[in-house]
């Protein structure tokens, strides 16, 4: 019995001898510099583990429709293919048919509780519904006291949805139910811009004298009645880019660069785009007692940027027309000598459309910016071009460019347009840059691959600035909600989800460095309409954007 506990000990002391010889060899021969470098750890920022909904039940938990950057979403895009035409309209879901209810656990509802909604739908013509792949939303609002907070639902494939929307004010608020996107609009947009590369076409001018010509123009060279083509895409930074070839003219005779009214879908698709998406409908009133939020007390300044990527449902709520956001505290106000001081000798950059061009102009008013179209900018009355806006006494510059086509605007010089990459790699090296991104309205009208070029192309650029300016400042504006039924065309809820995937895809790599501002669960609690968030919204959105690096 000896011998045999004594060769047991013998065992353990070899296998601990071996482990420490690995350990003094494995810490002799590494660069454990590379562990102390000051940026891997930029202001101690906090990355703990995100967790908003404490009282979570085990039905939604970890699924990929909580989070506010999904990572499954694509994984379905094939499924939606398979839906090329549309029978009629009565097979489409149907809000009124559905049904809708609210599962009462309990008679009592708590600040900080979870509201589940059983949601099963039905067809126009009152039939169940067997698969999955419609778009849902859930969300509470009580109008009196300007308070909203935007929920999200869980697709079990069959029909049948599961709601989830937390409590986060003592009240009575309203709960409301909508039906987004039929997966049939999803499927059949995603077959037409894949045949035609854009669901509306673009437009070309071309001049030579007193002649002028137009042509439609999309990222493929598929255009309807179209024989022969000018190959732009060259000249569009080696992005694809057709147009038809004029009939007097050449296509050396380009000139500008305009929307067009024509649509790349069909009548009767069409129909189905504007018309059958957004229905909602109050499912009931809550009465809400009093309890815990869970609002964090840390800093959004001591976040780390990599946290923003994994955040969850609700991201946040309003309450008398204030964001509260539940990831961290905003610590930056929005004052003349707040910005002043985070912003002097740091170059601002905004990219994107109208919506970061509404968080620049208020930024450039509040810090008394003299704003003017670029220097070497066509000067035409479009204003879909880079601009500029800086206090030289002060060292405070920002500027605004519009991504590179496609961009739906009014005729224009075509040289208004760069890509993003150019523009960020014009920044000087050696400075603490600041600069935000944005994509969605007008790249929802191409394909997610397309979509998935423009991205990768500026992050390429912002890893060159952060190879001469390693100490900027990265931040992307995510996708924002808008309803708008009788102008676009395109499935919102859908495309939201799948590009802010690629998102999380192409700047996998640079999470450390590169924040995600979401945007999405704030529109759709107070129920925004516009292509353009509300007024109110810009300042608040903005200033929560530079907290995380004022």
């Amino acid at each position: 019995m000896a011998v045999k506990e004594f060769s047991v000990l013998q065992k353990v002391l070899i296998c601990s001898m071996v482990t420490t010889v690995v350990w003094i060899n494995f810490i002799c021969f590494i660069d454990t510099k590379q562990w102390f470098k000051q940026d891997r750890f930029p202001s101690q920022k906090a990355t703990y583990k995100f967790d908003q909904q404490r009282n979570m039940s085990k039905e939604g938990d970890k699924s990929d429709e909580r989070r506010t950057v999904p990572v499954q979403a694509l994984k379905r895009i094939d499924e939606y293919m398979n839906f090329t035409d549309l029978k009629d309209h009565l097979s489409l879901v149907n809000i009124s048919t559905s049904l809708v209810t609210i599962r009462k656990k309990t008679s009592v509802v708590r600040v900080g509780d979870n509201v589940m909604i059983d949601i099963i739908l039905f067809n126009g013509r009152g039939e169940r519904t067997k698969n999955g792949g419609d778009m849902l939303r859930v969300w509470l609002r009580e109008p009196d006291l300007n308070a909203s907070v935007s929920g999200y639902v869980i697709d079990h494939g069959n029909g049948s949805y599961t709601g989830v929307v937390k409590a986060m004010w003592p009240g009575n608020p309203e709960l409301m139910f909508s039906v987004a996107n039929t997966k049939e609009h999803i499927g059949i947009f995603l077959n037409v811009v894949r045949r035609y590369g854009l669901s509306k076409f673009l437009q070309a001018f071309f001049k030579k004298g007193n002649l002028t010509e137009s042509t439609l123009c999309s990222i493929l060279p598929n255009i309807p009645n179209t024989a022969a083509l000018c190959n732009f895409t060259n000249q569009n930074f080696n992005f694809s880019f057709f147009c038809g070839k004029p009939k007097e003219l050449g296509c050396e005779d380009w000139k500008e660069y305009s929307r067009s009214a024509i649509n790349s879908c069909n009548e009767k698709q069409k129909s189905l785009f504007m018309n059958y998406k957004y229905f909602k409908k109050r499912v009931g009133k809550l009465h809400i007692s009093a309890g815990t939020t869970g609002e964090p007390n840390i800093s959004c300044h001591d976040v780390s940027s990599a946290l923003t990527w994994q955040t969850t449902n609700p991201t946040g709520y309003f309450f008398n027309n204030e964001w509260r956001s539940l990831l961290c505290k905003p610590s930056l106000s929005w004052r003349y000598k707040s910005y002043a001081s985070c912003l002097k000798n740091r170059p601002v950059l905004l990219t994107g459309d109208s919506t970061t061009r509404n968080w620049y102009s208020p930024l450039a008013k509040l810090l008394k910016l003299h704003v003017f179209v670029g220097r070497h900018e066509v000067k035409d009355e479009a204003w879909q071009k880079f601009a500029e806006a800086v206090d030289k006494n002060n060292l405070l510059s920002i500027y605004w460019t519009p991504h590179e086509i496609p961009f739906f605007s009014y005729k224009q010089n075509k040289n208004n347009f760069r890509t993003v990459a150019s523009r960020i790699d014009d920044l000087p090296g050696n400075q603490r840059a600041i600069i935000i991104l944005h994509w969605f309205g007008h790249m929802t009208m191409t394909t997610p691959n397309h979509f998935r070029e423009h991205v990768a192309s500026a992050k390429h650029a912002v890893q060159r600035l952060l190879r001469r300016s390693p100490h900027s400042s990265i931040l992307i504006k995510g996708p924002h909600s808008f309803t708008h039924k009788y102008y676009f065309l395109e499935p919102f809820d859908y495309l939201n989800r799948i590009y802010k995937q690629i998102l999380y895809e192409e700047f996998i790599d640079l999470q450390e460095k590169v924040y995600f501002i979401d945007q999405w669960d704030a529109t759709v609690g107070n129920e925004n309409v516009d292509i353009h968030p509300k007024p109110f919204l810009n300042p608040i959105m903005a200033n929560f954007a530079f907290s995380f690096i004022c």
